[in-house]
């Protein structure tokens, strides 16, 4: 492949990495760095990191933070030196991924039993009381919110299948290369 059509898929993948932290409301920069890193066939140091981004070393020191603490790269030390380097690949990014899809799944789950439950005393309560207009009101609104988040939870537990079935695959292919 010749370095110029390599170059061009390289800003394509940089370029829907920064799309989705802009998206997400963050720094682009974030995503520039983590690719840097993760396309790295070797570790980098917060030097060459700096040269390449035209950022200090300061900055970029707050960027690659973020990334080690939220599990997105690694750290190590370079032996017999206090100079880090900074490496990784995609599985972190899936495996955090993965966790924080599980999470809200059990979240809105949570939420969605707490709503079913509202409704069940609702229906549970004296006629009267589920006559007045505040009561109307709370049961409105609630069913809406139980349709949302009944939704929303299948949607949720439907990607997680798929996702977690589409890793499996990518992992067999890639254990197989």
């Amino acid at each position: 492949m010749s370095a110029d059509k390599y170059a061009k898929l390289h800003d394509a993948f940089l370029g829907v990495l920064e799309d989705l932290v802009r998206f997400r409301g963050s720094d682009p920069m974030i995503a520039r760095i983590y690719a840097m890193v993760v396309l790295s066939p070797e570790p980098l140091t917060q030097e060459s990191i700096a040269n390449k981004t035209g950022y200090s070393r300061s900055q970029i020191s707050r960027y690659l933070s973020n990334l080690v603490e939220r599990g997105m790269i690694r750290k190590e030390s370079m032996p017999g030196s206090r100079t880090q380097l900074y490496g990784g690949g995609p599985q972190p990014f899936f495996e955090n991924f993965r966790r924080s899809m599980d999470v809200s799944e059990r979240f809105v789950k949570s939420k969605v039993e707490v709503i079913e439950s509202i409704l069940s005393e609702w229906k549970a309560l004296p006629e009267s009381d589920r006559e007045s207009a505040e009561a109307k009101k709370l049961q409105e609104v609630v069913v809406v919110f139980e349709a949302w988040f009944s939704s929303y939870l299948d949607l949720l537990s439907e990607f997680n299948v798929r996702f977690n079935e589409r890793m499996r695959e990518l992992e067999r292919q890639l254990f197989q290369i």
